[in-house]
């Protein structure tokens, strides 16, 4: 009876550890997986409102960084002195 109760812990424990293991990966922000097209296709291929709502956070912070750190080089105006 012992062995039995043992065996059906381990497995259970087992199950347990492994329930953890089938979490489901969120697309890293990139260019191509935040553009338009794509971003909706990740968005639908991702089951769990978590990993949704953090893939939308990391597409908003990627793209926001990307307008900070792209700039434009506009010429000065002439001097008058």
């Amino acid at each position: 009876m012992d062995i039995r109760l043992a065996k059906l812990t381990a497995t259970l424990g087992l199950a347990v550890i492994l329930a953890g293991c089938t979490e489901e990966k969120v697309p890293e922000p990139t260019a191509d997986n935040c553009a338009p097209e794509m971003y909706q296709k990740n968005l639908a291929s991702l089951s769990k409102e978590s990993s949704r709502n953090e893939f939308t956070a990391n597409c908003k912070s990627f793209l926001a960084a990307k307008k900070m750190t792209s700039w434009k080089f506009e010429k000065s105006a002439e001097d008058k002195y």
